[in-house]
């Protein structure tokens, strides 16, 4: 009988590579195997394995069988994908979740660290709050599969949001603030409309940055 791989040795390998990923020590100019990270991370390539098709199934890499992992270059049209998935799930988190003084205080505390991380230019924290506040929410919904959903999508937010930073930072916070705000006063549908609003502004602007940065057609 083939005896499991160690969770814990596929989960810590699963985190360091996805780490490395959304930090941007790998990018998608660079093709690694799992031979790359046996030797990096001193261990066997089984649980390198797994974490890769993990990672694979999250949709942060590509494998290309005989060639290795690639990470995953987000186009248009997977953030258009991304976003309006987003769009849906986390207008009815808005409507539905559920906020006890406890979470609407975290809340609060999170757009303030955020105001504060952006005030001191701390990209890292910021963008640490930033996501903490959609995270929150979420996890405040007591429709377990629409957690579930919003959570395997959270790699790939997280890897846009590194891009959206400077496209969008100065007025996130704001926009945090009055879904807060309505949140606060009970109006579920006027903080559902802003969170539309918050997700389509953030998609628009990543979507003109990815265009500018393409050539243009015949141009390669």
């Amino acid at each position: 009988m083939k005896l499991r791989i160690p969770e814990n040795l596929t989960q810590q390998a699963y985190r360091s590579i996805r780490d490395e990923i959304i930090k941007g020590k790998i990018d998608g100019q660079q093709h690694f195997t799992e031979a790359f990270f046996a030797n990096r991370y001193g261990i066997s390539k089984s649980p390198i394995r797994e974490a890769l098709n993990r990672l694979e199934t999250e949709g942060l890499i590509t494998i290309i069988p005989r060639r290795g992992a690639f990470v995953r270059n987000f186009l248009i049209h997977d953030v258009e994908e991304i976003y309006e998935l987003r769009e849906a799930l986390e207008t009815l988190v808005v409507r539905n979740a559920v906020l006890d003084a406890k979470t609407l205080a975290r809340l609060r505390e999170l757009v303030s660290s955020a105001q504060s991380s952006l005030e001191k230019k701390d990209k890292p924290n910021y963008i640490q709050m930033d996501m903490a506040f959609h995270t929150t929410l979420a996890m405040a919904s007591s429709n377990l599969r629409l957690r579930r959903m919003l959570e395997s999508m959270h790699n790939q937010m997280l890897i846009l949001r590194r891009q959206t930073f400077q496209l969008t930072s100065h007025t996130s916070v704001k926009q945090h603030l009055e879904i807060l705000k309505a949140l606060e006063k009970g109006q579920r549908n006027r903080a559902a409309k802003l969170m539309a609003e918050h997700i389509r502004a953030v998609r628009k602007r990543l979507i003109d940055h990815i265009q500018k940065q393409e050539p243009p057609p015949g141009t390669q």
